[in-house]
């Protein structure tokens, strides 16, 4: 099997464009392995961070569809099982309610799977966590109306959420975006003193994106409720 170097110093020196480009052109050459394919995935969640609206769905759809591929061509692999929940959970993410709900339950089993195989991965005990958080805050009506169209409606609570939060701020503390939803749980809880010291912390730090700055308003807007 050929090398992964070339593609992987381009992932590391943040050349997603080239670097997806040349894993494109070995699998349209016939190329097909778990390697290849949960690359292809995590060069699709890199990129997506650089576009908005129709665009960044459709990758991160072709994204979502390399990494189960690639779980289903090694399922012992962790690097495909992880990003092929990061990936699913973003797709998942910009789903109505209700189809949330329903893909959520999927994007659980995938998150649960994944965690069994290194059970301290900061990102998918984040994504773990984000899905309890969106379920422990649907309405009674959101609720009501899922369970009339899906035969179990997941259940989970703003302890759960925490739970997986605060293990993913262990492994990484300098995460602004999981900074904001760990500050929303206390908040939830009615810890506001907790809150604001996350909240500060998450604004002080530097911000490597436009999606962090996007947190930082956010986390900037939560303060002064707190």
């Amino acid at each position: 099997m050929e090398s992964f170097a070339s593609s992987d110093k381009l992932f590391d020196d943040r050349d997603f464009a080239r670097g997806f480009s040349e894993l494109k052109q070995r699998k349209e050459n016939g190329e097909l392995s778990c390697e290849l394919l949960w690359r292809m995935c995590r060069f699709c969640q890199e990129l997506s961070n650089t576009m908005r609206g129709e665009q960044r769905r459709q990758i991160l759809i072709e994204g979502r569809d390399y990494g189960l591929q690639a779980m289903d061509l090694d399922p012992s692999s962790f690097l495909a099982a992880k990003w092929a929940a990061i990936v699913f959970g973003l797709v998942v993410d910009q789903l109505p309610t209700k189809e949330k709900i329903n893909e959520g339950g999927k994007l659980k089993d995938m998150l649960d799977k994944a965690l069994e195989l290194e059970p301290t991965d900061f990102a998918l005990l984040h994504l773990r966590a984000r899905f309890s958080f969106t379920i422990a805050n649907l309405s009674w009506l959101e609720r009501k109306a899922a369970s009339m169209l899906y035969s179990e409606v997941p259940k989970a609570t703003i302890d759960d959420a925490l739970v997986d939060f605060e293990a993913a701020y262990q492994q990484h503390s300098d995460w602004i975006e999981n900074l904001l939803f760990l500050s929303k749980c206390h908040i939830a809880k009615k810890e506001k003193k907790q809150a604001r010291e996350l909240l500060n912390k998450a604004i002080d730090l530097p911000k490597e994106s436009s999606n962090d700055e996007q947190f930082v308003t956010e986390c900037k807007a939560l303060l002064q409720k707190c």
